[in-house]
């Protein structure tokens, strides 16, 4: 098993509402609002707290390594970005808009070069945990946040939203299994992107064809990159960064933001795990 593997069967889903991975389960330890999850600090301590000239101890920038970077749950960026961590909110979260190359940065993404072989995942770890869902052993329900507020009850965040996809992710999604139900429900309705608008998506098999390594129709990207999330412009449209991408315009997908964070994890996941049909 590589270790892109291996860590894949590790992978968080931490916080409130929204998340995002490759192959997730649920997050060992850790995750109050006061506090950085193991896994997460992990991910911090190989792909950003990797020198004084990056995000380790002694950095003039914000400082990544335990036990400092518990700040970042209170801090705000110096460039004006607002908070450095907003649990639940990914679009106001500085530090996950600099993972996913949000317009409002400043400086490159981060990391701004390789730091480790399993940078994309520790990315995916980080992004899970600040949009956010249950940590394991809180509660007792299925981690979709309709608790009670005495542990009992989902507990992911959604309320009664129906979601088309359950906790755990599998490590490798299907489309046909895991990903056609979220984007038939979510996208691939009449008036929408079933007949009118591009890529069309009438049923799972022209819904994988439209999509899989097809340019998008105005943005400079494929609308799905297998291996790469962040050269998918289907990814950048649901996380809100599409304006990252030369070309990319309109709104945040789907219509509302209705995703679920399984349905937002399952999505990331498969184009991670290669986009198998």
């Amino acid at each position: 098993m590589t270790v892109q593997q291996r860590r894949m069967h590790t992978l968080v889903l931490v916080g409130a509402s929204l998340g995002l991975g490759c192959g997730l389960e649920e997050i060992e330890g850790g995750g109050e609002g006061d506090e950085i999850p193991a896994a997460v600090q992990a991910a911090f301590n190989e792909s950003c707290a990797t020198s004084s000239g990056c995000h380790a101890a002694g950095a003039s920038v914000v400082i990544l390594a335990a036990p400092e970077s518990a700040a970042i749950l209170t801090a705000t960026s110096s460039s004006g970005g607002g908070p450095l961590v907003s649990l639940g909110d990914l679009e106001g979260s500085y530090i996950a808009q600099k993972i996913l190359g949000g317009p409002g940065i400043t400086g490159a993404s981060m990391p701004p070069a390789p730091q480790s072989s399993a940078d994309d995942v520790n990315k995916a770890i980080i992004i899970g945990w600040i949009a956010g869902v249950p940590i394991s052993g809180e509660g007792s329900g299925d981690g979709d946040g309709d608790g009670d507020g005495d542990g009992n009850g989902d507990g992911d965040g959604d309320g009664d939203v129906v979601c088309y996809v359950a906790a755990p992710i599998p490590t490798v999604p299907g489309f046909a299994a895991d990903i056609w139900p979220i984007l038939e429900n979510r996208c691939g309705f009449q008036g929408c992107h079933a007949n009118a608008s591009a890529p069309l998506m009438p049923d799972a098999s022209a819904a994988y064809d439209n999509i899989v390594s097809i340019p998008a129709a105005a943005a400079m990207a494929n609308y799905v990159e297998p291996d790469d999330p962040g050269a998918s412009y289907l990814w950048h449209k649901l996380a809100g960064t599409y304006a990252s991408v030369q070309g990319g315009g309109g709104g945040l997908m789907p219509i509302g933001g209705a995703l679920c964070g399984t349905e937002f994890q399952a999505i990331y996941a498969w184009i991670l795990a290669g986009a198998a049909p």
